[in-house]
């Protein structure tokens, strides 16, 4: 079987567990390849799917529908590197300014059309006020937590020679997301991955593929995966907590959202969840940096934090949650981000601002959860003036 063949048969089945829905933010959806469209040649397509497996097809279009009706519909083009941005090369143009995102659904924005995107703005934004040659690659996939992102870049991320590699963490589900058990919790079965753990304060990785270290030799982002992927040891077993408890095994349904467990007095596996989610984002930041790039970092909060009438739904669903912060969670990531220097834009002040200006209006779905596009355009406005403010960009 070619190599082309191989990838195609991987993307095949990755297209098929996303239909059956193993990605809740997916919708089932017909994807159809994009005529004027080239996969990008090399070997990234093959890597990226055998050691992620959840990923786009790269050349191809589908039609995203809200999960709450009428909320949007929206067409979503795919790139040659399966990204929700234009069509990119890895080698960087001469007198191009590169900025690499990184993160999930959000900086994704398959919501709304890619010209109303943040990233997509912020390129033009930056462009225009700046002068300079600017560009933003979107490195962002849906339902990936720093723990795959930490990965993606390792594989893929780092070839595109950025300047800055800016880190989104959506605080509403990353630290969440990068424990496994919590994970587990709230699929109801561990999801077929690589995931870390920490030994001793040390990230470990589990379930990885295993790659030739004398592929990039001179990259230190990628000698740090073949390392990590030599020293891993055998999977340890499922240990979901205990709450919330599953009132339903068909359909799979539990008393409460996991991730509501970031408002509630903490247990060892939110303990263990912020720990290894603070270990992923300083070894991002070292991989970046050993590769030749600045870092910072966005965080983007849950929209509880920012519509108050959100959060008052959500007390009246659940009210066990009277007397938690809907800030909290927010919070605590700048302190984290600030004991290490990192460079950090909390997005919540700014968005709770413009807010209280535009008091009729939304910046996320209320149903969907993600931003819309007041959210995109606020956010990439705030970004432009921070990265210039921050001397981030020329």
């Amino acid at each position: 079987m070619t190599t082309r063949a191989r990838f195609f048969l991987i993307l095949f089945g990755v297209a098929l567990a996303l239909v059956v829905g193993l990605v809740v933010l997916r919708s089932t959806r017909q994807e159809i390849t994009l005529a004027s469209c080239e996969i990008a040649p090399g070997d990234w397509a093959e890597m990226v799917t055998s050691l992620l497996g959840d990923y786009a097809i790269p050349c191809t279009q589908f039609d995203l529908n809200s999960r709450s009706p009428g909320e949007f519909v929206n067409r979503v083009e795919l790139n040659n590197y399966g990204l929700h941005d234009t069509m990119l090369k890895l080698e960087k143009p001469a007198g191009i300014y590169r900025i690499l995102i990184v993160g999930d659904s959000f900086p994704q924005g398959w919501q709304v059309p890619l010209e109303q995107g943040f990233p997509y703005l912020l390129e033009q934004q930056l462009s225009r006020e700046s002068g300079a040659q600017i560009e933003v690659v979107n490195l962002s996939v849906d339902a990936y937590g720093t723990d795959r992102e930490l990965l993606l870049y390792s594989i893929l991320g780092w070839r595109f020679q950025a300047d800055l590699v800016l880190l989104a963490i959506y605080v509403g589900n990353d630290i969440q997301d990068n424990e496994i058990d919590l994970e587990t919790r709230r699929y109801g079965y561990r999801l077929e991955r690589p995931f870390f753990t920490l030994d001793n304060g040390a990230l470990r990785l589990y379930g990885s593929p295993i790659y030739s270290p004398d592929l990039y030799p001179d990259s230190p982002a990628y000698r740090w995966l073949t390392e990590m992927q030599t020293q891993q040891g055998e999977t340890p077993s499922e240990n979901p907590p205990a709450v919330p408890r599953v009132v339903s095994d068909s359909p799979y349904t539990l008393e409460y959202p996991v991730e509501l467990g970031l408002y509630l007095p903490e247990d060892a596996h939110w303990s263990n969840a912020w720990a290894l989610t603070e270990a992923l984002i300083v070894q991002v930041r070292d991989l970046a940096q050993e590769q030749g790039s600045r870092f910072a970092v966005v965080i983007i909060p849950d929209r509880r934090a920012v519509h108050t009438e959100d959060w008052a739904e959500t007390l009246q669903q659940y009210p066990f949650l009277q007397g938690a912060d809907p800030l909290a969670p927010v919070t605590r990531m700048e302190h984290v981000l600030a004991s290490h220097d990192i460079p950090a834009l909390n997005l919540v002040w700014t968005l709770r601002a413009w807010l209280s200006s535009n008091p009729d209006e939304r910046l996320y779905y209320g149903g969907d959860g993600h931003f819309n596009s007041n959210g995109h355009a606020v956010t990439a406005r705030r970004l432009s003036g921070w990265l210039r403010a921050e001397g981030l960009v020329p």
